[in-house]
């Protein structure tokens, strides 16, 4: 009996091991240590990933067979910081987040760009007193873009077919929007508030259904749905120890979580990893943006910065 209870004791040890056994490789290694990247996305049509850039605002993209880099958009293109991105790959656009880097008047853009030139073909700008930050975004099926707006806690949807702008939620419940992500059917999007966790988003009714999803969802950066389960980054922690991968698998509502699984976790490569993309069931990440030793003034210290990492996860 006591042999017996010991193996049963140790299970649940075997298991929580099996949770954070993932490893990762270096993907991709860019040598502009200044670029201090946000957002990352990729193109089956192109092959290639895009990468923005904060310090820079650009956009670079890296040849997913040779690893070379060149820039998509120049820094003069916007002068704008620019964060999340994302790719429709039916309408061969590629969709951007953007900032500007003064605080006031503060301005801010979703800006559109021919995905195989780089030209920009839209920009939807806002330009106000009120402070503004577009964080990140998603496409529904149909190429419509829902981004969140970081400091006045909203989500806003581009229809493309009217190209304009409408309100879809705008709560202190989801405070500090950041990632965001949709739900295959289109019904729902998930939004990763930095002290409300991971939160829902009934689209139809543009209300919210649930904020919190799970106790450990707060401080996620990136947010992507895959297979049933919502992937985060989560960097907005106290300890850089705490900084994770993390995996909450949804029940059949989609609205629910039954059960959580920590991809990564304290990775010494880690350095503010901010978002990442899905490709072939492979997870590649912003390692290291380095974004702790930035400000609006600019880099804090030149001379601690490293070459920007890539990790590749096998899902």
């Amino acid at each position: 009996m006591k042999i017996m209870f010991y193996f049963l004791y140790l299970i649940p040890m075997i298991f929580c091991f099996c949770q954070i056994s993932n490893k990762s490789e270096i993907a991709f290694t860019i040598d502009e240590k200044d670029l201090m990247p946000e957002g990352i996305t990729y193109s089956s049509s192109t092959k290639f990933f895009y990468l923005s850039s904060i310090n820079k605002t650009k956009i670079i993209k890296i040849n997913a067979e040779t690893e070379e880099y060149q820039d998509f958009i120049s820094s003069e293109v916007l002068r704008m910081w620019v964060l999340g991105l994302a790719v429709d790959e039916s309408n061969k656009v590629l969709w951007a987040c953007t900032e500007s880097v003064e605080d006031n008047p503060s301005k801010s853009a979703v800006a559109k760009f021919d995905l195989f030139t780089g030209k920009l073909l839209y920009s939807f700008e806002y330009v106000d007193t009120v402070k503004y930050l577009n964080n990140d975004l998603i496409l529904d099926s149909e190429g419509n873009v829902y981004y969140t707006n970081r400091a006045n806690h909203s989500v806003s949807k581009i229809d493309i077919s009217s190209n304009k702008v409408e309100l879809i939620l705008r709560d202190i419940a989801i405070e500090h929007p950041n990632g965001i992500t949709i739900s295959p059917d289109d019904n729902y999007l998930y939004v990763a508030s930095a002290t409300k966790g991971i939160c829902i988003i009934d689209i139809k009714k543009r209300e919210l259904l649930k904020s919190n999803l799970s106790s450990s969802s707060n401080g996620i950066d990136g947010l992507k749905f895959y297979k049933q389960s919502l992937i985060g980054i989560q960097n907005g922690v106290q300890n850089k120890s705490d900084i994770k991968i993390i995996r909450y698998f949804l029940d059949s509502t989609l609205v629910k979580i039954s059960r959580e699984m920590i991809i990564d976790q304290d990775n010494p490569n880690f350095d503010v990893p901010t978002t990442f993309v899905i490709v072939n069931d492979n997870l590649f990440c912003i390692a290291n943006s380095q974004l702790g030793n930035y400000s609006r003034k600019g880099i804090k210290d030149q001379s601690i910065l490293k070459a920007v990492k890539i990790l590749k996860y096998k899902l």
